[in-house]
Order: structure tokens, then C-alpha cells, then sequence
């Protein structure tokens, strides 16, 4: 870590326990929210290719010919 977020850190640590689980708290709730963002993210790439992949069933490649492809790069 750097000076600044040592510092910071180190101010944390001298707070009380209830000062400090907050802080853990609102972290880990940070965290949640992140990884939740994340999530919806990756389920809207998936729901987006499923559209696609309605509209244009002839554009599916197999397992076998996405993977020689893939290795090619």
C-alpha cells in the first residue's frame, strides 16, 4: 500500500471496535454491490447473445470449431 492508504488504514485501526466494524461493514457491503454489478453485467452479455442467437441460429458454430478457432489466436 501506499503512504496515503497506510495512513488511512493506520487512523482505522486506531478507532474504537465499533468504529471499525462499520468500517468493515460498509466495505463489505462495497464489495457486495460490486460483485452484484458484476453479475447483472455478465447476465446481460448472456441474455444479448441468446437474442442473437435466436435471430441467427445459423450463425452457431460448434464446440469443436469455436475451440480450433480460439487456439488459432
Amino acid at each position: 500500500m501506499g503512504k496515503i492508504k497506510d495512513k488511512s488504514l493506520n487512523d482505522l485501526l486506531k478507532r474504537s471496535v465499533a468504529e471499525k466494524i462499520l468500517a468493515v461493514e460498509k466495505i463489505w457491503d462495497s464489495i457486495a454491490e460490486e460483485s452484484i454489478s458484476e453479475n447483472k453485467k455478465n447476465l446481460n452479455i448472456v441474455k444479448e447473445r441468446m437474442e442473437d442467437y435466436r435471430k441467427n441460429p445459423s450463425k452457431k458454430r460448434s464446440w469443436e470449431e469455436f475451440k480450433k478457432e480460439f487456439l488459432k489466436k
